[in-house]
């Protein structure tokens, strides 16, 4: 009997191990490969971080009245990446669920990007007059698309 105990006991601390295995104790790190928690385009930066919005919208039609939803998480980090910037962002930590989210930045990478064979302007200084032109209100404004003709 004593022998089961023990070889029971054994069993359970073997499955049971030392520690947890990726656990969110451990530090956010990043591995070649992983891919950003969000891409988008800088559409807002100020001293305490940038607004950046995905331009691929999801359709949730089903479920709310707008048909599409452009994901924009305000990124809490400094950068020198301007507005208009395409951008990848990997987070620290989760996403406060607003809209926009909010979360703490970890990395950024700027997406590069080639001006257009006969353009005055790459197309990040392009949409950055758009945006300084265009009258902002509430919301967040979306960028779906930009073409050079």
């Amino acid at each position: 009997m004593r022998t089961l105990i023990m070889i029971s006991v054994a069993l359970l601390f073997t499955a049971c191990g030392y520690g947890a295995v990726g656990s969110n104790d451990e530090p956010n790190t990043l591995l070649p490969g992983d891919s950003p928690d969000i891409y988008g385009y800088i559409m807002e930066k100020d001293r305490d971080g940038i607004l950046v919005v995905n331009p691929e919208g999801k359709d949730f039609s089903h479920t709310k009245k707008e048909e599409d939803y452009h994901e924009a998480i305000r990124v809490r980090m400094n950068t020198d990446a301007e507005v208009g910037a395409e951008v990848e962002v990997w987070l620290d930590g989760g996403v406060e669920e607003s809209y926009p989210g909010q979360a703490n930045g970890d990395k950024i990478k700027v997406v590069p990007e080639n001006k257009p064979d006969g353009a005055d302007l790459y197309p990040s200084e392009a949409l950055r007059k758009a945006i300084e032109q265009h009258t902002l209100g509430q919301g967040v404004v979306v960028v779906e698309s930009s073409t050079y003709e």
